[in-house]
C-alpha cells in the first residue's frame, strides 16, 4: 500500500508532498485498468481519453486506497512505456534471443549477450533485470512504436543509434521527395505522383487530399520498415549465429590481459586450436581471462 500524503498547512492552504512508491502489485492494478479502457474503445490514435483517465482513477482509488489524482497515473505510465520501449527496441528482431516468461527476462547463450553488450553497453542491465508484465505492456504500447504517437522517424532511429555508439548509417530525411525517393518501393505510382504534386504547393481536391494523407501514413510505416531492415544489419547477431573470433583478436586480448610473453604464443596456439575453448576464453570476463587460460592449459594445476 502507497504511503499517505504529507499535508503540511500554510497561510491557511494545504501543500501537499507525494510519496507514492509504486509496488508491482500497484503497477498490474493500474496497467490491467489501462487495459480494460483500450478494450473499451477509450483510447483515439494512442491517446487515451479524458473518460478513460477518470475511469482508471476511480478504479485505482478504489483498489489501492490511495487519493492518487492524473498526474500520478500519467508520471507513472511514462515511467513503464520507458522501460517497456528501451526493452522493446533494444530486443525486437534479434536472433538468438528468447522472452522467458518465468523469470520475466530475455535470454540467450553467453557469447551472444557478450555480443550485444559489446555494441551496446547499456543492454548489460537488461541480463539480470525483471522486465515485469512485458506481455501486458507489449499489448498496450507495442502498436505505438510502430505507428501513431510513439513512432520513430528513420532518422530519429540513427541518431540515438550515433549518441549510444552504433553503427553510422546514414538515412537522410529532410524532405518529403527523398522520403519518396527513399520509400519508393513500397508506394503504388498514383501515391507518388500525389506526394510529388502536394510538396510542390499544388491544391488538391479533398479527395486528393485523403488519399495523400493515407499516403503520408505509408510512407511513416515505409521508413519504419527502413529502419528495421537497418537495425538487422547490424553485427550484433548474424542469422543467429555467436561472433568468431579472428586470430588478431585471440592475439590481441592474449596481449591485452597481460599475459607473460613466454607464455603469449603458446596460449595463442593453444586456443587458435579450439573453437570451443576460444568461445570459453571469450565468454568469461576479461579480468578473468588469464587464469581461465591456465586453467585450459594446465588441467593437472587445478585445485
Amino acid at each position: 500500500m502507497p504511503k499517505k500524503p504529507k499535508i503540511k498547512h500554510v497561510d491557511g492552504e494545504e501543500l501537499r508532498k507525494d510519496t507514492v512508491k509504486w509496488s508491482e502489485q500497484m503497477d498490474i492494478v493500474l496497467i490491467d485498468a489501462l487495459l480494460e479502457q483500450q478494450v473499451n474503445g477509450n483510447r483515439v490514435d494512442g491517446t487515451f481519453t479524458t473518460t478513460a483517465y477518470n475511469n482508471v482513477l476511480k478504479v485505482c482509488r478504489e483498489k489501492l486506497n490511495y487519493p492518487f489524482d492524473k498526474e500520478h497515473l500519467k508520471n507513472r505510465m511514462k515511467t513503464l512505456k520507458t522501460n517497456f520501449n528501451t526493452c522493446h527496441d533494444l530486443f525486437k528482431g534479434l536472433s538468438g534471443f528468447a522472452w522467458n516468461q518465468n523469470n520475466k527476462l530475455f535470454e540467450a547463450e553467453p557469447e551472444v549477450w557478450n555480443s550485444l553488450v559489446e555494441v551496446k553497453p547499456n543492454a548489460k542491465k537488461w541480463k539480470h533485470t525483471p522486465i515485469h508484465h512485458y506481455d501486458k505492456l507489449s499489448e498496450l504500447f507495442a502498436k505505438d512504436r510502430a505507428n501513431g504517437e510513439g513512432a520513430v522517424s528513420a532518422k530519429e532511429k540513427v541518431q540515438q543509434w550515433e549518441r549510444e555508439g552504433s553503427p553510422n548509417y546514414v538515412v537522410d530525411v529532410e524532405h518529403l521527395d527523398e522520403v519518396n525517393n527513399t520509400c519508393s518501393e513500397f508506394f503504388s505510382p498514383q501515391y507518388n505522383s500525389q506526394l510529388v504534386s502536394a510538396s510542390k504547393g499544388i491544391k488538391r481536391k479533398a479527395s486528393m487530399l485523403e488519399s495523400l494523407d493515407k499516403h503520408l501514413e505509408n510512407v511513416q510505416s515505409g521508413m519504419n520498415n527502413v529502419a528495421d531492415a537497418i537495425r538487422e544489419g547490424n553485427k550484433i547477431v548474424e542469422r543467429g549465429q555467436p561472433h568468431r573470433h579472428s586470430e588478431q583478436e585471440v592475439y590481441d586480448e592474449l596481449i591485452n590481459i597481460g599475459v607473460p610473453e613466454q607464455l603469449q604464443l603458446d596460449g595463442y596456439l593453444f586456443l587458435i586450436d579450439s573453437e570451443s575453448k576460444k568461445r570459453a576464453f571469450f565468454a568469461v570476463p576479461s579480468e578473468r581471462r588469464y587464469e581461465l587460460l591456465l586453467k585450459l592449459m594446465y588441467p593437472t594445476n587445478r585445485s
